[in-house]
């Protein structure tokens, strides 16, 4: 075994494998390295007997200028634009951006955020997959940690975040006020704090006119085309009568168009239908959408790391930005 005294740092990184910078991160507690690296660093220390001297005891682990960026679904057309946010923001600040995409798998996602505080990131964006609690003791240790779009309620924990129950009040309001009381709404899944406020935005707007939702009027499309038109046609073959759509993304509502279209519904003249999100590809269909400040969230989130990074503010913040309807050619008064 070799002595302690010929034992270095860099003895302790080259034996668990890992950067300098890890290894300093281990020694100085630091919150941004994984249960499992530090287990690995731990491991070697012990077995060359090595022992900080007070210079480096006293020595914090350097920025390196990355942050970490995870989305759940890098094919949805929705986040290149929060991405573009984020990464302009970045630039300004000569900060480098690290993107990885979960797939929507929560096991993937704490892969992806444990290599990167393995890698030394200063902070994580997540947009998570579901409820998040793996990266709970990162955020209790006060690692900077934004969530962004889906919100997430933990303590210590800051979110941007767009208010998505005003959105889908504002759209389905909109219907009801051209005359479209049996209105099809088609859902995203139900677990996602996104959905769970628009579905509080569409029934507050049916209380006010006093209509009552009803359960065959509701479908879930699970956000993506494929199954919001299968809900659809489901609908349409059953013969439930409905003369306006609410799809609370703008790629169900893609779904839904193509279902009307080959059941030789018009839209508007036959079905009245509105989107949610408003992507690129919504004004070339002409679909009426909300609209949510993409780009800002983007930016307000990275704007809100800096801050957290530089330790300008410690106290968790929660920054809600207000969407609005586009209207364009989808829809007619009935």
């Amino acid at each position: 075994m070799e002595s302690p005294k010929s034992s270095t740092i860099h003895d302790v990184a080259k034996r668990a494998g890992v950067s300098l910078s890890t290894v300093s991160r281990v020694l100085n507690d630091s919150a941004s390295v994984s249960p499992q690296t530090r287990e690995k660093v731990e491991a070697a220390i012990n077995a060359l007997q090595y022992e900080k001297s007070r210079a480096e005891s006293l020595k914090q682990p350097q920025a390196t200028q990355m942050v970490g960026l995870v989305i759940p679904d890098i094919l949805n057309p929705f986040f290149p634009l929060l991405i573009k946010g984020i990464e302009n923001a970045s630039k300004i600040h000569d900060y480098s951006l690290i993107l990885c995409d979960s797939e929507n798998d929560e096991t993937l996602e704490q892969q992806h955020i444990n290599t990167l505080c393995d890698r030394g990131v200063d902070g994580i964006i997540l947009i998570p997959s579901s409820g998040a609690t793996h990266v709970e003791k990162l955020v209790k240790k006060g690692f900077p940690f934004v969530f962004l779009d889906r919100f997430i309620e933990m303590e210590g924990a800051s979110n941007v975040t767009s208010d998505n129950e005003e959105g889908a009040y504002q759209a389905v309001k909109y219907l009801l006020k051209l005359g479209h009381p049996r209105i099809l709404i088609i859902t995203g899944p139900r677990d996602l704090s996104t959905e769970q406020a628009r579905l509080k935005g569409v029934q507050r707007a049916l209380d006010e006119e006093g209509i009552a939702s009803q359960a065959d009027l509701f479908v879930c499309g699970k956000y993506n085309q494929e199954d919001a038109y299968q809900a659809v046609v489901n609908v349409l073959q059953k013969k439930t009568g409905f003369t306006a759509i609410f799809a609370t993304n703008d790629m169900m509502a893609f779904g839904a168009k193509k279902a009307l279209e080959e059941h030789d519904l018009k839209i508007p003249d036959d079905i009245s239908l509105v989107g949610y999100d408003d992507i690129l590809f919504s004004s070339i269909i002409s679909l009426t959408s909300v609209a949510q400040p993409t780009y800002e969230m983007g930016r307000n989130a990275m704007m809100l790391l800096l801050d957290l990074i530089h330790e300008r503010i410690t106290t968790p913040q929660h920054i809600v930005l207000r969407p609005s309807m586009v209207i364009r050619g989808s829809c007619k008064r009935r």
